[in-house]
């Protein structure tokens, strides 16, 4: 997911996700220098869960 327009670094970014949103997805910078400012999730799970994480990003960023 590109997070970049939410101005955060990579740090404040995943600690976002974690706290606010409640999240755990991998840091887009594991994959290389052009992953900074994006997050990556795995959708290998239940459309529900899918459903849950997205609402819950929303929302977080909703409240910032």
């Amino acid at each position: 997911m590109d997070c970049r327009g939410l101005g955060m670094d990579a740090p404040a970014l995943d600690k976002f996700m974690l706290t606010q949103a409640r999240v755990w997805l991998d840091k887009g910078q594991k994959f290389g220098t052009h992953g900074h400012g994006y997050m990556r999730a795995n959708l290998g799970c239940p459309r529900t869960t899918v459903d849950e994480a997205v609402r819950r990003i929303n929302q977080a960023i909703a409240a910032l």
